[in-house]
């Protein structure tokens, strides 16, 4: 087992490692891109303008909020609190032994299998069919 001072060199040295190689895959491959622009006579001007027009799928500006669904604001009562929010929601007072009763009883609907898929899995088991 290495000790704690020994994890922590070893981490050091291979942040510098990656350091490194970042370094030089970076300054290969905006040589690769130079090559290919010279290549195909793209300029700058160009690749601005085609981003413009159609940005990469992956490429954002700046990050979105997570969870947030388009299109839909969050109304926003006094308080900072939202305004359509039930004690269910918020996990308060009855309302909490509710949600946990309602969440027992979803996860017991989820495991359950219907009639019908019951008869097929018989079926399948016992051959006929």
């Amino acid at each position: 087992m290495k000790s704690l001072v020994q994890l922590h060199s070893e981490i050091q040295t291979l942040q510098q490692q990656a350091a490194e190689l970042r370094t030089r895959e970076f300054d290969r491959t905006v040589a690769e891109i130079v090559a290919q622009m010279a290549a195909f006579g793209i300029t700058i001007a160009q690749i601005k303008d085609a981003m413009k027009r159609a940005p990469l799928k992956g490429a954002r500006g700046k990050k979105g909020k997570r969870g947030a669904k388009p299109g839909r604001p969050k109304a926003k009562g006094a308080g900072g609190s939202s305004g359509n929010v039930t004690a269910a929601a918020r996990g308060t007072g009855r309302a909490r032994g509710r949600l946990r009763r309602r969440a027992k009883t979803a996860a017991a609907t989820a495991t359950r299998v219907s009639p019908r898929r019951r008869r097929e899995r018989r079926e399948a088991a016992s051959g006929t069919g």
